[in-house]
């Protein structure tokens, strides 16, 4: 049987929506990132929620955002905006993508600039150019290939792990970092760094609650 919800726990979970959308952030990174149940986020914010979003949960979720406690209370003006109310993702008026280079990965509403792309870009790369982030390299982990402060892409929809490839991780809930991946015996993952002062990191590939795989590098730039 349907739960009837009350007027704060419809404004939870359509914050919680818009939120994942604005911030491309996917069910499964949420799960991870909350480490609330992948099934039961369902439940609460799937195209027929069953379940309300208690005090808890909504605490965990206002967290891995970056919001305030009791954020996800009250309705705010948080959907998609850019210059000409031209949302990021979408076509300009000469056919070029714009999309917003971010401080860091979780933090989006900090915006540090824009570039745009031909659509051609992301007909090559197999993406949809909502499922591209774009932000900085904050750490020299990755030297002489990812630079500080390059210009780095990655698709947020393509977390399933191809041995050798480069992807953005978050290890201990600490902030974005691009690694090189490999697959050990064992269920174990390497995560290398092309520095010589940065040591490998080895990981269990079912340490879901340490490990975020947030997406592989598709793109980067100085």
């Amino acid at each position: 049987m349907t739960e009837k919800f009350t007027s704060i726990e419809m404004v939870r979970r359509e914050n919680v929506r818009t939120l994942m959308q604005n911030y491309k952030i996917t069910r499964m990174m949420l799960s991870q990132g909350t480490n609330i149940n992948y099934a039961l986020l369902g439940h609460y914010i799937g195209k027929n929620p069953i379940k309300a979003i208690g005090d808890e949960t909504a605490n965990k979720i206002e967290v891995f955002f970056n919001k305030p406690i009791n954020w996800l209370d009250h309705e705010h003006d948080v959907a998609k905006k850019a210059n000409n109310g031209l949302g990021f993702g979408e076509e300009t008026s000469d056919n070029l993508i714009k999309v917003p280079i971010y401080k860091t990965y979780f933090c989006h509403e900090e915006i540090e600039e824009e570039c745009y792309f031909h659509p051609q870009f992301f007909k090559e790369k197999g993406i949809d150019p909502q499922s591209f982030s774009l932000m900085y390299a904050t750490d020299s982990s990755m030297q002489p290939y990812i630079n500080i402060k390059d210009k780095v892409g990655i698709a947020i929809d393509d977390n399933c792990i191809k041995d050798g490839s480069i992807y953005a991780v978050i290890l201990n809930g600490k902030h974005i970092m691009f690694k090189q991946v490999f697959i050990e015996a064992g269920n174990v993952l390497r995560l290398h760094s092309l520095h010589s002062d940065y040591p490998d990191k080895l990981v269990n590939v079912k340490d879901t609650d340490s490990l975020v795989i947030v997406g592989r590098l598709i793109y980067r730039a100085g």
